[in-house]
């Protein structure tokens, strides 16, 4: 059986998109986390307008360090609660 770990995030304000406008800041965000290995797979507006999206993806050991790893390469900005520690070099 399939191990999974969860994450929430919670999306940048929502912009329409216009012609030939670069995707927007919340389905950036989304992509960054896909890149991750992070699947969608739930999502809800809150009391104060934002959305938050449930994420999930295979649990591996290995998994924190290629977060890291990632981030590192792609210098993408994600909520501090949601970063992974530093435990030292990868």
């Amino acid at each position: 059986m399939t191990a999974w770990e969860y994450l929430v995030i919670a999306l940048p304000r929502f912009e329409a998109p216009t012609a030939g406008q670069e995707p927007s800041a919340a389905l950036q965000a989304l992509n960054a986390e896909g890149e991750l290995g992070w699947e969608a797979v739930g999502m809800t507006v809150l009391a104060d307008e934002s959305v938050a999206v449930l994420l999930k993806r295979p649990l591996e050991a290995d998994a924190a360090a290629a977060d890291r790893s990632l981030l590192r390469r792609l210098r993408v900005g994600r909520p501090e609660s949601n970063v992974p520690a530093e435990n030292g070099p990868d």
